[in-house]
């Protein structure tokens, strides 16, 4: 490639890495103050034209802990973390296919008994 050559972009890109779509939608969300054996949102995010499929999400915590991904109050995915504290639901591979009106969760229960722990969750995805 000669020095000069300066490559130009224009429009509307879509790239991917790998087979992999590259995420251009983030929520994200915290829990603060969570007790023990309460199932409680750490973040929550809705259909729409920019957002209708779920690539990734990571999940962190004060402690170990149940994380669960609902989708319209339905259980769709269950991950405990451990022996790290950060977790991923990594969907890359198969991404999950919302449908207009569906509303994602993230919840988490833990079980340190006594303790308010924060949590904190981010969910990827694209349309």
């Amino acid at each position: 490639m000669c020095a000069d050559f300066k490559p130009q972009i224009s429009g509307s890109v879509t790239a991917t890495v790998a087979g992999m779509a590259l995420s251009s939608y983030k929520a994200s969300g915290g829990a603060s103050n969570v007790p023990a054996v309460t199932i409680t949102t750490v973040a929550t995010a809705t259909y729409s034209a920019t957002f209708n499929n779920i690539s990734v999400i990571s999940v962190s915590g004060q402690d170990y802990a149940k994380f669960f991904l609902m989708i319209n109050n339905v259980v769709l995915d269950t991950r405990r973390s451990g022996p790290d504290r950060n977790l991923t639901f990594d969907y890359t591979s198969n991404p999950l296919k919302l449908n207009p009106g569906d509303i994602v969760d993230i919840k988490v229960e833990h079980y340190f008994t006594g303790n308010l722990l924060d949590f904190e969750a981010t969910i990827y995805g694209y349309a």
